[in-house]
């Protein structure tokens, strides 16, 4: 029988994928309450990945658990799987419907640099990106260290092949603008942002290391600018220099995100079962205060 790994194994490996940022959320978000625990001697035969709390995501992980409902009556329930859950806004998570058992992991700003539309080496390997030769672009709002973006020389085309790999990736886009002229692209600029500043910064690196013709020669138009929201500046930008843009929605992002990390846990881990939740978030009810309940 295949030994389970544990809960420090599960975890050093996320922390492979997601390095540690000192402003990101904690990485061991919920801890399981009891006294005995030991991540080095807890075992795994579940991983829940989500990006956010949402039903599902409970009946796994809660004690209403779907595997205790599914036993026949009169026959005793199965044992639940030993848990571990990760989210990547994980700011709703209601402890109280936890397990004690369970350990949830969690990664905001980590998650958002290395495996939406950023500095995203694997996706930017599926979009023919030359590696080798690409740039990493660093520094946003403040945070210098923080990685925005990946921008490098292509292989793909902007035609069929290149839309052919959006769609693969990330189904259907929320914009999409090509050139005028059909005319392929040679740069491809995965970003988390889409303000004019960084559509700039993105015409100016190409320039910088000769991967377009100069701008008033038409060179915009041979980069792709990949990102998640369609925002009014970067396109005004994106427009006047004819630069190609796909938007590929904030969600669909953060979807990409959660399915890589499930084929890449399947892959190192292949004794777990693997469940990836894709729902809407379970809304939360404030509760009334004191002074609302007496009035």
């Amino acid at each position: 029988m295949q030994t389970r790994p544990t809960h420090s194994a599960i975890t050093n490996f996320v922390t492979s994928i997601l390095p540690s940022k000192p402003t990101d959320v904690q990485l061991l978000y919920h801890v399981p309450r009891h006294p005995k625990y030991s991540p080095d001697h807890a075992r795994v035969d579940r991983i829940v990945l989500s990006v956010t709390p949402t039903p599902g995501v409970y009946d796994l992980i809660g004690y209403g658990s779907r595997d205790h409902a599914s036993a026949p009556r009169g026959e005793m329930a199965p044992r639940i799987p030993r848990t571990l859950c990760f989210l990547h806004r994980p700011f709703t998570l209601d402890r109280r419907r936890v397990r004690r058992d369970a350990l949830v992991l969690a990664s905001h700003t980590s998650f958002d640099e290395n495996i939406t539309v950023g500095w995203n080496v694997a996706l930017a390997a599926q979009l023919g990106v030359d590696l080798a030769t690409s740039e990493c672009v660093q520094g946003y709002k403040g945070d210098p260290d923080r990685k925005v973006g990946i921008v490098g020389r292509t292989s793909l085309k902007t035609g069929a092949s290149m839309d052919e790999v959006l769609k693969e990736e990330f189904g259907a886009l929320e914009a999409r603008v090509v050139a005028s002229d059909e005319e392929d692209a040679k740069v491809v600029a995965i970003m988390n942002a889409f303000s004019a500043e960084e559509v700039y910064r993105i015409l100016d690196l190409s320039l910088q290391r000769g991967w377009i013709e100069p701008l008033e020669q038409g060179g915009g138009r041979n980069i792709l600018y990949l990102t998640g929201q369609p925002r009014e500046g970067g396109m005004a930008v994106a427009r006047e220099y004819g630069v190609q843009v796909a938007c590929v929605g904030h969600r669909a992002a953060e979807d990409w995100g959660i399915r890589y990390m499930a084929r890449r846990l399947r892959e190192s881990f292949p004794g777990v079962d693997v469940d990836e939740v894709y729902e809407e978030e379970e809304p939360r009810v404030k509760k009334p205060n004191r002074e609302e309940t007496s009035q």
